[in-house]
């Protein structure tokens, strides 16, 4: 989980790989979007690259956005092994939210509904690595080392296997019955009342597997189920709490992504061409899913997808060209996507820019982009 380029795929679903997505995107990455937005008929399709974070030296990412599309959390690396988290807004552009960490992790993080409270992590020594931060209050250090989701107001953050409130309150989503303590939430509901994320349950030939759950506080882990493979994980879930998304194996081994209700179960998506796919982030009502697919069986190949009900996915580079918007059209790549809208219209991810003289292969850089739903 530490490759410095996009050359990994997501067959190996370990704890440690969602904590972040470190120095090149990552597959694997989980992104709450909740509450509302504007509507979709008020906007209009684009692509806007967000150019490189002050200081930022090697790539800048995007890790999730505010669900009324306005504010994006990242992070950039500002050294070889030195991160730093951004926040983005459209009327500021960027605003630096905290010294550099001085290591070479730094969590995907997320921001609550209008952007005002910002959570990820940023690793120093000796120390928790987990913070909540507020225009207001600046950076607060939690008791936690993870925080991969946040409320809708911000009061709950939950990473790992702990959730932390503002009122102080604190707890644990613990394993499986009779299972290993190793339990992960990736996404939260707007009111805090509902984690996602994968917990250990048995195993395979290849070892201890994990499975996809939903908690609540009076019912703790619920085991959300397979496709037709041994494994799963789901990385969000809609605002209405209808609708679960991440990603499971298939029967030949091969994480794909997923989009999951009570009434069809744990549904495969698909992939754009190649054998693995990832649904990362899915909007208010469930019926707008992104995320990050091979296109070719080379682990090289990922590209970021749009996926509607009506459309099913497809390549977002694709999508936003047949809305005839083509200023993404040189970039070497659109990597992935990891973050929607409440409306579904307002999309995050990043990517490899358009090649230049010093940078030939393109440089990291996160872009926003707008398509209005079918």
């Amino acid at each position: 989980m530490k490759a410095l380029k996009p050359t990994h795929s997501i067959i190996a679903l370990h704890f440690n790989i969602k904590r972040g997505n470190r120095r090149a995107g990552l597959f694997l990455l989980c992104i709450l979007t909740a509450a509302f937005a504007l509507p979709a008929a008020a906007q209009t399709a684009s692509f806007q690259r967000l150019g490189q974070m002050p200081g930022a030296r090697f790539g800048t990412y995007a890790s999730a956005i505010s669900s009324d599309g306005s504010t994006i959390l990242g992070y950039g690396w500002v050294s070889s092994s030195t991160v730093q988290a951004y926040r983005w807004t459209v009327a500021g552009r960027y605003q630096l939210l905290d010294s550099p960490g001085n290591s070479d992790f730094f969590g995907s993080g997320a921001v609550s509904s209008d952007g005002s409270v910002i959570v990820g992590e940023n690793p120093q020594p000796s120390q928790f690595a987990a913070f909540r931060w507020t225009a207001a209050g600046g950076l607060m250090t939690l008791p936690q080392n993870i925080a991969a989701a946040v409320s809708a107001d911000g009061s709950m953050v939950a990473g790992g296997d702990n959730w932390w409130k503002t009122s102080g309150q604190t707890g644990i989503f613990g394993p499986f019955p009779g299972e290993q303590d190793q339990t992960e939430a990736y996404g939260l509901s707007p009111d805090g009342q509902v984690a996602v994320g994968a917990a250990i349950k048995g195993s395979d030939p290849f070892g201890p597997t994990v499975h996809a759950f939903q908690w609540t506080l009076s019912t703790g882990l619920q085991d959300l189920g397979l496709t037709t493979g041994t494994q799963s994980s789901a990385n969000a879930i809609s605002a209405d709490g209808l609708v679960i998304v991440g990603q499971a194996t298939d029967s030949s081994g091969f994480w794909r992504g997923f989009r999951r209700t009570a009434a069809t179960g744990m549904q495969d998506i698909g992939t754009l061409g190649g054998p693995m796919s990832n649904a990362t982030a899915v909007n208010q009502d469930g019926t707008v899913i992104v995320g990050n697919s091979l296109t070719t069986s080379s682990s090289g190949s990922s590209h970021a997808f749009r996926w509607t009900a009506r459309t099913g996915m497809q390549d977002l580079r694709t999508a936003l060209q047949s809305a005839g918007v083509h200023k993404a059209d040189n970039w070497v790549v659109l990597y992935t996507a990891d973050g929607v809208s409440a409306d579904g219209t307002v999309i995050v991810g990043f990517g490899l820019n358009p090649a230049t003289r010093q940078f030939p292969f393109g440089q990291w850089e996160p872009f926003r982009a707008v398509l209005p739903v079918p």
